[in-house]
């Protein structure tokens, strides 16, 4: 059973795939609860979703470091990009909807990230963004299959 691991991707959105993929294998080999799987999911897509769209001033392909680490609690997930310096935790809320009808596409990502995970912390160190959240087990999570 691993208790960290690592992956680089690169920044295009059809790495995500990959990036899930991991996140999955590492997930069945501690047997994480499916709901804690689906957070550090969300967390995971949302976060390189943005850095993808918004982090780089040129069109060039960088590299995003992906690491995960168990804890006896949960999993942490650092994300680590090169991008502008850019702190999601401090972002301004957006307005929420009334109603589905009313959502816009999109601007919800981070609102997400600060919801769904336990824990969130952010630190600009070497000219890098490191982005990390923790996923808790819950006592209301169900155990995977």
């Amino acid at each position: 059973m691993a208790t960290a691991s690592e992956l680089r991707i690169r920044s295009r959105l059809d790495e995500l795939a990959r990036a899930s993929a991991w996140l999955a294998r590492f997930a069945d080999s501690l047997a994480l609860p499916a709901e804690t799987v689906f957070r550090l999911d969300l967390g995971l897509t949302e976060a390189v979703s943005n850095i993808i769209a918004y982090a780089y001033p040129d069109a060039a392909e960088h590299e995003i470091l992906l690491r995960l680490q168990a804890h006896p609690d949960g999993v942490a997930l650092e994300i680590e990009d090169d991008g502008r310096p850019f702190d999601p935790l401090r972002a301004e809320r957006p307005p929420l909807p009334a109603s589905l009808e009313e959502a816009p596409i999109g601007g919800l990502g981070i609102h997400l990230i600060r919801s769904m995970l336990d824990e969130c912390h952010y630190r600009r160190e070497a000219g890098k963004n490191r982005l990390t959240m923790l996923a808790k087990r819950r006592a209301t999570d169900e155990s995977r299959p």
